[in-house]
């Protein structure tokens, strides 16, 4: 059978167009792309048609976008970016010519097609409707879990997230394996926007009823949202009935464990940690929960192996009279003989300290660079390790001096690399020459000029034990230490020369709380810090002894930046609503606000004066304000005394130099502008080929200008020539964060790649 696919065919399904080329009834070319004849209509829904097409003598599956609009142009395309790159025997596969269009003669129409391999079995609500919605056991809950995490592990690895997990996307192959179809609602991690702040901007929102969660159904969706889809997916295979059948309003909760009476404690109370209401309460990776699966399965192993010790004494297991097969726990009751009881569990417990004994003895033996030490916690120390590399160190270099580095992160490592090496960028250009002039050459390009000498800037330290993304980074005004804030809700203090973990906070994480952005006074005493989890809190350390001085319910729908003026006085906040809070930092009350900005305050800065402060946002722009107005007044509402219009994209970081005079803004336009903080005008644009820039810093001196960006670079340029003086590469993901310490001597960066690294700057211009 041939058919037909043009939307306008009166009778697509025509069996006389069976062996034909051309539809009889429209026209329409019934061989696709000269290749693709399809064969049957499989469904429709959504935006897109999906067909069986054979290719040669291949079955394969077409998808046809239905529609128009280029919002949905854009995310079918962005499905077939997506599945070329995933390479999953879980996830469909998609050729690199799989995406193309077709023109119809007969109506003038041009439609969008992705061709992707068939997956055979059925999805898991039709299978489950066959067998009358009889749920699940534990065994196949555990391995199915396994399967999909692994899925959402690749996925998630290309730095992309999935938004629709459901029983009808999951599909049960003939083989027993899972895959995980439709890709259609996919978003990317790397998106700037997403990237610097950890949660996307209100956008489209695609949700299913019972199975997203309340970030996604309002427009806020993050990676943590595939486990929450994950988790409400096994409540309905767990229990054979719909999520939302169990929805208790007066908790906000699903009261499901009753309908699972045979699952463990264990299992159902992974499942509830899947589908926490806060992200920052679900696993924060794959990794963590295959970890806890692990767990799991170990300790039902451990109880089933305990029972059968228990029951059946050693020498009569070793005996010939022992028959496994019918074996039964219930026949001897240690409760009635106490002694042999406690001596089998006397033996079980020695021999397994024995085995975990050997097996550290063995790890250590085969591991000697693995670091020694443990943390405040008691646990390992995190991964650390001196470095003292050339410019361009590989992050698969930077990452295997562990020999127990897994596969999965090589691979990633390995992708990064790829993005991180990409070919050289212009050459020099003179019209950077008069950069030395601020305000002579205003709205001069200034595209990448390769250094005219090599610099000797070294990677000195990479700090690693946070569990997500490092997204805000800070050193104390003695130079001494470096804080990091991440998503994972942790504060980690480090030496900044060893490298050595001094102390982590963890009141954020406690409360299921994603950190935003961190601040340390200039007097040294003080750590500011700041969650954009809904209920936007800032919290108040005191730096000596790491306790919580005070919490202060900020902005209700998120914090994404604190900044804290140079007489460490005020505290200012810059949140998802566009405004901006100002506080008395000793006493944390609000003094009034700013506002001015279209969607999210990313960064905000205090000059060096004290006298000015600047904001970079969503809408593009960045605002200035004079703090000589809010003198004497409390409960203010100002709108911006000066605004700087140029760039084309989010504004992602702003920095002003040490004299005041210039100000530095970095965009996802992939630019960084300096403006002439008096006059408002823009003195130079220094391009970059980076991608966006997402952190931007000024050294002591005012000579240097560093700038973070999405592809994992930092750029180091002379802030009165425009000249590149290096391109440090080591990060294998985005930048989100760097800063000069004191004496300008070092850089810091803190990276999506999990990590804090410490680069030496002393030979480099001063």
């Amino acid at each position: 059978m041939s058919y037909c696919i043009n939307p306008k065919c009166p009778k697509p399904s025509d069996p006389l167009n069976a062996n034909n080329r051309i539809c009889r009834q429209c026209g329409a070319e019934l061989l696709i792309a000269g290749r693709y004849r399809v064969t049957q209509l499989l469904g429709e829904g959504g935006f897109a048609k999906t067909y069986e097409i054979d290719d040669r003598g291949f079955p394969k599956v077409l998808k046809v976008l239905q529609l128009k609009e280029p919002k949905a142009i854009a995310l079918f395309k962005q499905e077939a970016n997506v599945l070329q790159k995933l390479k999953h025997p879980g996830i469909p596969r998609v050729e690199p010519q799989g995406y193309f269009t077709v023109q119809m003669r007969s109506s003038k129409i041009s439609l969008h097609c992705l061709v992707m391999q068939k997956i055979y079995g059925q999805n898991l609500e039709q299978w489950l409707g066959d067998r009358n919605n009889y749920p699940i056991t534990q065994e196949e809950a555990i391995d199915w879990l396994k399967q999909m995490i692994d899925i959402l592990q690749e996925v998630h690895r290309w730095q992309f997230f999935h938004r629709d997990i459901k029983p009808t996307n999951i599909m049960l192959q003939p083989n027993g394996q899972l895959a995980l179809i439709d890709f259609g609602s996919v978003r990317e991690v790397t998106d700037t926007y997403l990237a610097k702040m950890g949660v996307g901007h209100r956008g489209t929102v695609i949700a299913s009823r019972g199975y997203a969660p309340p970030e996604q159904e309002n427009g806020h969706p993050v990676p943590q949202s595939d486990f929450f889809a994950l988790g409400r997916t096994f409540v309905h295979l767990l229990t054979g009935k719909h999520p939302l059948e169990f929805y208790d309003p007066s908790t906000d909760s699903l009261q499901w464990r009753n309908a699972a009476p045979k699952i463990s404690p264990l299992l159902a109370d992974f499942i509830d940690y899947l589908i926490a209401r806060l992200p920052g309460n679900r696993p924060q990776n794959a990794n963590v929960m295959i970890q806890r699966l692990t767990e799991i399965e170990a300790n039902l192993a451990g109880t089933s192996s305990l029972k059968f010790a228990l029951a059946y004494p050693l020498p009569y297991q070793l005996s010939a009279k022992f028959n496994p097969a019918k074996f039964n726990p219930v026949k001897f009751n240690p409760a009635k003989k106490p002694k042999l009881a406690a001596a089998i569990l006397l033996v079980v417990g020695l021999v397994g300290y024995l085995e975990v004994s050997i097996y550290e003895y063995i790890r250590t033996s085969l591991s000697p660079n693995q670091p020694n030490g443990a943390d405040v916690s008691g646990s390992p120390s995190p991964d650390l390790w001196d470095e003292k590399e050339k410019n361009n160190p590989t992050p698969i270099q930077d990452r295997t001096v562990r020999e127990n580095v897994e596969i999965t992160q090589l691979k990633a490592a390995s992708f990064a690399n790829a993005m991180v090496n990409l070919p050289p960028t212009s050459a020099a250009k003179s019209a950077a020459n008069n950069l030395s002039q601020p305000g002579a050459i205003a709205n001069n390009l200034v595209p990448e000029i390769t250094p005219n000498q090599t610099k000797n800037i070294s990677l000195v330290k990479t700090m690693a034990g946070h569990d997500q993304d490092v997204q805000s980074v800070a050193i104390t005004p003695d130079g001494t230490k470096v804080a990091s804030g991440s998503f994972d809700g942790t504060i980690k203090i480090w030496h900044l020369k060893t490298g050595e973990l001094i102390q982590t906070l963890t009141a954020h994480s406690e409360a299921g709380e994603i950190i935003s952005s961190i601040a340390i006074s200039p007097d040294g005493q003080t750590l500011v810090s700041s969650s954009n989890s809904y209920g936007g809190n800032i919290k108040i350390w005191d730096l000596s002894t790491g306790l919580v001085i005070s919490t202060l319910k900020a902005q209700g729908v998120g914090v994404s930046v604190v900044a804290i003026s140079p007489d460490s006085q005020l505290l200012a906040s810059g949140g998802n609503d566009g405004s901006i809070k100002l506080w008395h930092l000793a006493l944390g009350e609000e003094l009034g606000t700013f506002s001015g900005h279209f969607g999210r305050v990313f960064s905000v800065a205090f000059s060096a004066n004290g006298k000015f402060l600047a904001s970079g946002g969503e809408d593009g722009s960045i605002h200035l304000w004079n703090l000589s107005r809010i003198q004497g007044k409390v409960g203010f509402d100002f709108q911006p005394d000066r605004r700087f219009l140029g760039h084309t994209n989010t504004v992602h970081s702003v920095a002003f130099s040490p004299d005041n005079q210039r100000l530095a803004s970095g965009s996802a336009d992939k630019t960084i502008k300096l403006w002439n903080v008096e006059t408002g005008e823009a003195i130079a644009t220094l391009a970059s080929h980076s991608g966006g820039m997402l952190s931007v810093a000024i050294s002591p001196n005012g000579q240097i200008l560093a700038g973070g960006s999405l592809l994992g670079r930092i750029k180091l340029w002379n802030l009165n020539t425009g000249e590149v003086i290096d391109t440090l590469s080591a990060h294998s993901r985005w930048v989100e964060s760097v800063v000069f310490s004191p004496d300008g001597h070092i850089l810091a960066s803190g990276s999506s790649d999990r990590t804090v690294k410490i680069w030496d700057l002393e030979t480099s211009p001063n």
